[in-house]
């Protein structure tokens, strides 16, 4: 795989869609002229990708319905490129070998690593900075006050939640090989450091597919980690509740992503079939449901939904029938396990929608492919 295909892998979980916008844009369309390339010079898997070629076809059908259906084109077209790139990512890592699939897991946690030891840099010196730098600039903002007092880390994303979905799949992905044993700790300490109740709970329920997925003698990690995970959990949430103010308690983050699913119902209900058009969702106090299913519904319409849960269901059924066939499938069952734990999160959350994170579970689909 060229040099510089990895390289804009890597980079990719540095640029923030949501804070760089036009760095994100020329990223993006840099990226996808590259995987085109290489589609166009290597070729594809067809046998690899059978299975799930119907699959595909019927969601690039109902994205492109999304399209010429949608409230506001612009929108719609301008949000395209994240389905485009995502296919292209997994049609490209669902034909390479394993010594390439090797390597990219390497770039994907070396990157995982470096943002975890920001995020732990942030928490002991980068909040104390960036508060005189507001003092010093007489900036007097009680949001971002507010929001940097519980000392949830974020960087380089522009939330903690965010971060804690992405830390999640390098965790999971650690689980790979026992080299990668002594990079759970920076990892889960900045894992910790986001207080994401929403993370913790995906990583525990996809630490449970994983624990059902492993052979009982080498279950050692997953039981450890599966302990911490749901000690965490217990904890965060006491520490929460007690020292946060209440709209950054657990109790009203709940209520109002349930107010959320209830907006993003209201929208399916309204246009069931065809949906308002990618990018065009929206409520009064979000521009995402906080649950990725709901929103592609409420976009994309029933068609998109349907579709794209054949995508996920699909690829899910060919990574258990290749870890049934496997006599070794650690590399397997790290990548499903990393697979479903955001699958989980996107319950909660809206990392699918957000390429920094959703780029590696496509790469991770085609991985889980070609293995």
């Amino acid at each position: 795989m060229p040099l510089i295909l990895l390289t804009l892998i890597f980079i990719r979980p540095f640029i923030s869609s949501l804070a760089f916008p036009y760095t994100n844009m020329v990223y993006a369309y840099s990226l996808m002229l590259f995987l085109g390339l290489y589609i166009i010079r290597s070729g594809i898997n067809r046998e690899k990708l059978k299975p799930l070629i119907l699959a595909l076809i019927i969601f690039c059908i109902a994205l492109v319905i999304s399209v010429f259906f949608s409230q506001n084109r612009f929108n719609t077209v301008n949000e395209l490129y994240k389905y485009i790139i995502g296919i292209l990512l997994l049609i490209v890592f669902a034909s390479t070998s394993r010594e390439t699939n090797l390597k990219v897991i390497n770039i994907i946690i070396c990157a995982g690593l470096i943002i975890s030891l920001l995020a732990i840099y942030q928490y002991f010196f980068g909040f104390r900075h960036l508060l005189e730098y507001m003092h010093q600039n007489n900036i007097n903002s009680d949001f971002a006050l507010d929001y940097l007092q519980p000392k949830r880390v974020f960087f380089p994303f522009v939330t903690a939640d965010i971060l804690g979905g992405y830390l999640i799949i390098i965790l999971m992905l650690l689980l790979i090989d026992k080299k990668y044993t002594w990079l759970i700790f920076p990892i889960l300490c900045a894992l910790l450091l986001t207080k994401s109740l929403g993370a913790f709970l995906s990583l525990f329920l996809g630490l449970i597919v994983y624990f059902c997925l492993q052979d009982s003698a080498k279950r050692k990690q997953a039981v450890f980690l599966l302990g911490w995970s749901a000690l965490a959990i217990v904890l965060i949430f006491l520490i929460r509740q007690i020292t946060s103010r209440e709209h950054a308690q657990p109790v009203f983050s709940m209520l109002t992503r349930i107010d959320y699913w209830q907006g993003a119902l209201r929208v399916i209900t309204a246009h069931p079939i065809a949906g308002v058009g990618l990018g065009n969702f929206s409520l009064p106090a979000s521009r995402y449901a906080h649950n990725s299913y709901l929103q592609i519904w409420a976009e994309a319409g029933v068609l998109g939904f349907i579709s794209f849960l054949a995508v996920v269901f699909t690829i899910i059924k060919i990574g258990y029938a290749r870890i049934k066939q496997a006599k070794d499938n650690a590399v397997l069952r790290g990548l499903m396990g990393a697979l479903i734990s955001l699958l989980f999160h996107n319950f909660v959350d809206f990392t699918f929608f957000l390429p920094e994170v959703s780029f590696i579970w496509w790469v991770i689909a085609g991985l889980v492919i070609s293995a």
